[in-house]
């Protein structure tokens, strides 16, 4: 509905419904806006009545004018009657279009009642003519300032009262009633041109509001689907806006503070954010950090076993240190014994001896060896550390430690 065409299109058309510029949203809001100012236009037709006749019967005194006013009256009363039928019911959700159909055919007969004043009085035609129109362009124009999104109402009704009055032109047809006639046609262009330009804003903002909204439920899917509770408030502190993940969540969140730390609510870590918007009021963000919290305490819980592990490594490789150096050091000792420079007497059954305890040391320090070579593999079990503490208290006593090895070593060998 861009142009001249596409709108008159829809003027003349019996279903508006089929035009692709009327949607949904448009036909609810000409139902509302003609239920609300259904009332309206009864008292103002009531009023204008009243008024018309008044002066009507005070320049002719011709009591065809109580007609004229008992048929407005009726026309009023049908108004009124469609008013009280919606009273008190709740304000519609979607609507078909009947009603605002109904309305407009209705309004031709209204235009043409109001405007047939001149047709039931006898005095000088002319003069009926103008008083008519000037009663009949106050009330289209009002019409069309209480009705703005129902053009085609307002053309109705316009049609309606140019028709009596054309009528009246035609039969008392003269130089004065030509100049008349081609003045309501030119009411009656102005009328449409401004409907027109009137009708076609609303439909902008119609559309610029449902881009809005797409725009809007994009948004919240995205938040949503992102794991972000969005709102955006007030400078009051009232919500303007808010996704359904807000909802569930602000009750629990209710007494934190948003000061950009990780709170825990629903089984879930929640990253609060809150910026203040200029001209509008503040925008509350709760992300979803669940994922990221849940990832950082697992590499904490693996860094402190790491750390457990290398303390333990420290602790073992400590130990069994230990364990070889005394095995070594007394090997040293006995081969001291019998080296070329020894003064030590030392008889053959010494020399076996020596040599036995040699042999015991050596499996010893093959058992510890093949301790670290399992430890390092990650094949070490408590078994094989048993003797640790064993170990650490002889260290003090050079004579325990080495029957400490000795009766492993002795133990060892009896079991092989």
């Amino acid at each position: 509905m861009s142009d001249t065409h596409n709108f008159l299109r829809y003027v003349l058309m019996g279903k508006p419904a089929e035009d692709a510029a009327i949607g949904p949203r448009v036909r609810l809001q000409q139902h509302l806006d003609l239920a609300r100012a259904m009332q309206l236009m009864a008292l103002i037709t009531i009023f204008n009545t009243i008024i018309a006749g008044y002066v009507a019967y005070s320049m002719t005194y011709d009591m065809m004018v109580a007609a004229w006013v008992v048929t407005n009256f009726v026309m009023t009363a049908i108004m009124l009657f469609d008013v009280a039928k919606k009273s008190g019911r709740p304000a519609p959700k979607s609507v078909s279009g009947r009603y605002v159909l109904r309305s407009e055919r209705l309004s031709i007969v209204t235009g043409f009642v109001f405007a047939s004043l001149p047709l039931y009085l006898k005095s000088d035609p002319f003069d009926l003519l103008i008083f008519a129109s000037l009663f009949t362009v106050s009330m289209c124009a009002g019409l069309m300032c209480v009705l703005p999104r129902n053009p085609r109402l307002v053309m109705r009704y316009l049609l309606g009262s140019v028709l009596p009055l054309m009528v009246h032109a035609g039969i008392h047809f003269n130089d004065r009633m030509i100049a008349i006639a081609i003045g309501l046609s030119l009411l009656f262009c102005t009328i449409y041109f401004g409907a027109r330009e009137a009708f076609k804003l609303y439909l902008k903002e119609v559309k610029s509001v449902e881009e809005a909204t797409q725009l809007r439920e994009i948004l919240e899917v995205a938040l949503d689907g992102s794991g972000q509770a969005f709102a955006v408030l007030s400078t009051d502190g009232k919500v303007v806006f808010e996704n359904e993940l807000y909802t569930r969540v602000k009750p629990t969140l209710r007494n934190v503070e948003t000061l950009g730390g990780v709170v825990h609510a629903h089984d879930r870590y929640w990253q609060t954010a809150n910026y203040e918007v200029t001209n509008i009021g503040s925008v509350e963000i709760f992300t979803d950090v669940t994922r990221i919290e849940d990832g950082r305490q697992e590499a904490e819980a693996l860094r402190q076993e790491a750390d457990e592990a290398s303390h333990a490594k420290t602790r073992f490789l400590r130990s069994i240190t230990s364990e070889l150096l005394v095995p070594l050091r007394t090997i040293r000792l006995q081969a001291s014994m019998m080296d070329a420079g020894s003064r030590i007497p030392v008889t053959k059954a010494d020399m076996n001896r020596v040599a036995d305890q040699i042999r015991l040391l050596t499996e010893s320090l093959e058992g510890r060896v093949e301790q670290i070579i399992d430890y390092a593999s990650g094949d070490a079990t408590q078994a094989n550390l048993a003797g640790t503490a064993d170990l650490r208290e002889a260290e003090t006593n050079p004579v325990l430690k080495l029957e400490t090895l000795l009766r492993r070593s002795l133990h060892g060998g009896s079991s092989t």
